[in-house]
């Protein structure tokens, strides 16, 4: 089902089509190892995840073209790194990633990454493989995650506390004590045959991997991250800051045409299933089927106290995947908190003075938000997503971790 085998390098090369140097590629440069040769012209790379529908809806759908961009076709890449490694080297000009990503290449590895929009929200869920009943039957197990700065990570491991389990980096499963759980960097197109083999006994993941999961390994969601932080952002819509500076009415443009897909991807599920499946548009390696089910099903029954308990909290009306795009500041806060308290393999670790971040002013040097409001206004602001207009660019943030009882 998924491509096997291939190296980073490989990937960049067949993905992207770019003859890539002997050496190696450094993802951070103080100094630019490329320049951008002509920004009127729209590169962009994602991963198979839904985070990245917003990316996908701007081309297929017109709305590069309409706000005067000319696009080529999104390209898929296998992996986060080979993904950062083509935009810190301007082979591609706009991809989406990951929150704790952004915060950690602008901070720790100085990359002048600029946010625009929040891709999406509500879209990770943590499975549990099929012989695993309860969420304490993770001890002594290993679990896979996407990367180690990911969500996915930050909020896998307060659901493992949650439950009594110690989260652990670089230890195997055979090493654990009898409440501890081991951490796996695992590729998302991996992870599916990952829990079938039993290499993993679970992960956390962008949807629809989740789905995937629950239809080819007989997985069990254990929780859907929109139950533990409503709302929650995941990936980001991001530029380089000399991309912008290049001619920013061309980058509004794009933010513009960012937003007007995440209001489409938001009111047109079905097609956007279609779109993305291999049987249908072609972007993601999964029928349209798996991808429906990541979009659509999330009911109670299903999902709720009575079933499995991947949603305890009935009144936040939580979805499997939503596609609000403004970039508010109060997330930038509870990210870092999430963070600081987040293992990570010792190659990754925070740096000192990233702890002293504050969140606002992660979101002011990081978000472009002239860029972000502006846009904000062409789609109509928040009451488009049936969100409150009261406060269009502030909110207050909900995070809390319940747990079926076992």
């Amino acid at each position: 089902m998924f491509e096997q085998g291939v190296t980073r390098r490989e990937i960049l090369k067949q993905a992207i089509g770019l003859s890539v140097a002997n050496s190696a590629l450094q993802l951070i440069s103080n100094s630019p190892a490329f320049a951008v040769s002509n920004p009127a012209v729209l590169t962009s790379g994602y991963i198979p995840i839904l985070d990245s529908s917003p990316l996908i809806v701007a081309y297929e759908k017109g709305f590069f073209k309409a706000q005067g961009i000319k696009a080529e076709k999104p390209t898929l890449i296998r992996t986060w790194p080979a993904l950062m490694e083509a935009f810190g080297s301007k082979q591609i000009l706009l991809t989406h990633i990951l929150l704790p990503q952004v915060i950690f290449l602008r901070y720790a590895q100085k990359l002048p990454v600029r946010t625009v929009a929040f891709n999406h929200t509500d879209v990770i869920t943590i499975l549990k493989g099929k012989n695993l009943k309860k969420t304490t039957d993770f001890a002594g197990k290993t679990v896979g995650i996407p990367t180690w700065w990911s969500p996915h990570n930050c909020m896998l491991q307060d659901v493992l506390r949650k439950a009594g389990l110690k989260p652990l980096a670089g230890k195997n499963a055979a090493d654990l004590a009898a409440n501890e759980v081991a951490l796996k960097v695992v590729a998302p197109p991996d992870m599916v045959e990952s829990l079938k083999t039993g290499a993993i006994s679970g992960y956390a993941i962008s949807e629809p991997f989740g789905a995937a999961g629950e239809i080819l390994a007989e997985g069990t969601v254990v929780k859907m991250s929109g139950d533990i932080w409503k709302h929650h952002p995941c990936c980001q819509s991001v530029l380089l800051q000399e991309t912008i500076n290049k001619d920013r009415q061309w980058a509004q443009a794009v933010t513009n045409a960012i937003y007007q897909a995440a209001l489409w991807a938001h009111q047109n599920r079905q097609e956007l299933a279609h779109i993305l499946g291999k049987d249908g548009g072609g972007y993601f390696p999964m029928p349209t089927r798996i991808i429906e089910r990541a979009l659509l099903k999330e009911d109670l029954q299903t999902y709720g106290p009575a079933g499995s308990g991947a949603i305890m909290h009935a009144d936040w009306h939580v979805q499997r995947a939503e596609f609000y795009p403004f970039p508010y500041a109060s997330a930038f806060d509870v990210m870092l908190d999430l963070m600081k308290r987040t293992v990570v393999d010792k190659s990754v670790a925070l740096p000192n003075e990233l702890r002293k971040l504050s969140g606002q002013q992660v979101a002011n040097e990081v978000v472009e938000y002239e860029l972000a409001k502006n846009a904000y206004k062409v789609v109509n602001g928040p009451g488009s997503f049936g969100l409150d207009n009261k406060h269009p660019f502030e909110r207050k943030e909900q995070y809390e971790v319940l747990l079926k009882p076992e």
